[in-house]
């Protein structure tokens, strides 16, 4: 039977995290467009499948002050992405604000 404490933890988030998902498709990177096609086709060498698309701002210079992209991956190959990102530019790779 669940004791009050489960159920308290349970109500407010402290809880087990889930495991990654390889079906859930999760932001790698935000990156100057330039390196978009790139970067993906390193991860992609690297047997990591991904995709870019391009980040329309219509506010440059609040986030950025270039066209950005973005880089999608599976969720269970997001650290390994962001980790051959970090190695491959030398910054850790920077996420988009909503």
């Amino acid at each position: 039977m669940p004791t009050f404490r489960s159920a308290w933890n349970w109500v407010f988030g402290k809880h087990l995290p889930k495991p990654p998902n390889p079906d859930r498709t999760v932001e790698a990177g935000w990156v100057p467009v330039w390196q978009g096609p790139m970067l993906t086709d390193l991860l992609k060498d690297e047997g990591i499948p991904a995709v870019w698309t391009e980040d329309f701002n219509l506010n440059v210079g609040v986030y950025n002050r270039e066209s950005m992209a973005r880089i999608f991956v599976t969720e269970d190959r997001q650290a390994e992405a962001a980790q051959l990102i970090e190695e491959f530019t030398g910054v850790a790779p920077r996420h988009r604000k909503i």
